[in-house]
This record gives C-alpha cells, structure tokens and sequence, in this order.
C-alpha cells in the first residue's frame, strides 16, 4: 500500500493533529544523508567551567561552520547555510535519525527562523524541510526569496 502524503504547500488549516502529522513526515521524507560532525562545532559542548544557557534547546548560529545548531541530550540537530550579504541560503537540514518524528526539526526550523527574522535577512530555502516549515508559517513565509 502507498501511502499519499499531503501536499507540505497546502495550509493543513487549525488542525494541530493535521501540522504535526506533517511535520513528522517531513522529517521522515528528509532524513539526513550524512552524519552531524561533532569535531569543529563551537557548540557541540560547554568548555568546563562555562555555564550552559537557561533553556539549552535553544538555535544558536554557528558561522565557523555555516549552520544553526539546536543542542539535544547526546547530539545535536542542524540546519546547513550560505550567506552572501542580507541573503541566507538554507541548504540541508540534519536531525539524528534516532529522534526523528519527535518534533525536532520543527524546533530547529523555528528558531532559525526567529533568528533570521531578527536579523532582518532574506531567506532562500533550497532544503525542503525548511521551506515547506516556512510555507505553513505566514510570519516567517514573507522573509523567502525565489
């Protein structure tokens, strides 16, 4: 049996069943290829001595390595960018596999998106992820380009 998933274009309307039902197939659809590199990450762990942030689930940017992180017990989720001037492309957007449908992607997403929003950028979302995210989000879908 196929199983027909909806179009992540279409506004799934009030349902909140309906939205999270989406979000966990777009997280299925768009496992990640590669595995996260933990090596070169500025926050991938807290030096000794350095206190974590108040809510450690928070999107945090990190430019050396031109992706968003959101920290999570044992790994990390990340979103994948190119910059060029007030422009941001999103690329690819990483979740562990062992948590994929719990909702993270959808927390990364919407705090890159936040992020962005703040700095008043624009935003070209090449990762599918993101920009079905944005489409289903009117206060983020104005910041997209192309």
């Amino acid at each position: 049996m196929v199983k027909i998933m909806p179009d992540p274009r279409e506004k799934p309307g009030s349902d909140p069943k309906a939205d999270s039902r989406l979000d966990s197939a777009l997280e299925d659809s768009f496992p990640a290829s590669d595995p996260v590199s933990f090596e070169h990450s500025d926050h991938a762990g807290a030096p000794p001595g350095h206190k974590t942030p108040d809510r450690p689930r928070d999107v945090v940017d990190n430019p050396s390595q031109n992706r968003f992180e959101l920290a999570l017990e044992d790994s990390v989720a990340v979103a994948y960018y190119r910059r060029d001037g007030n422009r941001l492309t999103l690329l690819h957007t990483e979740v562990p596999q062992e948590l994929s449908g719990r909702g993270i992607g959808t927390r990364l997403a919407d705090g890159v998106f936040q992020i962005l929003r703040a700095e008043g950028v624009r935003v070209v979302a090449k990762c599918p992820f993101m920009a079905a995210y944005a489409s289903r989000h009117p206060e983020f879908s104005g910041m997209l380009e192309g």
